[in-house]
């Protein structure tokens, strides 16, 4: 009985997940992408646009990229076909738009994890990149993701300040990805200094059997 009433919650929880992610996209989003229509076409008939009008028009821009992030991330058949990879190419050319940090990714294999898995690890590499930017003043931040024998190793690399916020123990956030690590049976590591960086490494275990008689393998 109990197992049947927490799957009616989850399926209660789901669908309203989907309606709303259907109206943000749907409504919210159409509102927003003829707000900046508008924009466009009042800086169209200006001979002189003011600055603050072109950055209105760009962080409405942004605002409707999120949105659009959002609403899928509240659908149901996106979750269960989540890409890590693409979820972080995506991620990085957000970041690179701002032309602020300059970012880059490199994976050139498949991820011997269930989606589920894949979006947690993204939450991880996620929450690393924000810190680094958020705490390090970085200009350059690099992703680099491998398979080495059966261990799916993820590293996070910035040329910032460095910071001890950005060392275990020392925010909520770090707790969260520790905890996240743990999730999938990984941990994760930082070494910061103010001379150096910081690098984050995350390391997760896969099945060895299942990578090779599944061909993970792009090659």
């Amino acid at each position: 009985m109990k197992e049947k009433f927490l799957q009616s919650r989850i399926e209660v929880q789901e669908h309203t997940f989907q309606q709303i992610g259907k109206e943000l996209h749907d409504n919210v989003g159409q509102l927003l992408s003829t707000s900046r229509m508008l924009l466009g076409l009042t800086e169209r008939k200006m001979t002189d646009v003011p600055d603050t009008l072109i950055t209105a028009n760009a962080t409405l821009g942004k605002a409707i990229d999120e949105l659009r992030s959002l609403s899928k991330c509240l659908d149901k058949e996106w979750l269960e076909q989540f890409s890590f990879v693409e979820n972080i190419k995506t991620e990085v050319a957000r970041i690179n738009i701002g032309q602020t940090v300059h970012t880059s990714f490199s994976f050139s294999d498949h991820i011997p994890l269930s989606p589920d898995e894949q979006i947690v690890l993204f939450r991880i590499v996620q929450e690393a990149v924000q810190n680094a930017i958020k705490h390090a003043n970085p200009q350059n931040i690099v992703i680099d993701a491998a398979i080495h024998d059966s261990t799916f190793r993820v590293s996070v690399k910035d040329d910032g300040t460095g910071s001890d916020s950005l060392k275990p123990g020392k925010g909520q956030g770090l707790v969260n990805m520790n905890h996240r690590a743990a999730l999938l049976g990984g941990t994760i590591s930082w070494d910061s200094a103010p001379d150096r960086g910081t690098l984050v490494n995350i390391s997760i275990p896969v099945n060895k059997n299942i990578y090779e008689n599944n061909d993970w393998h792009s090659g």
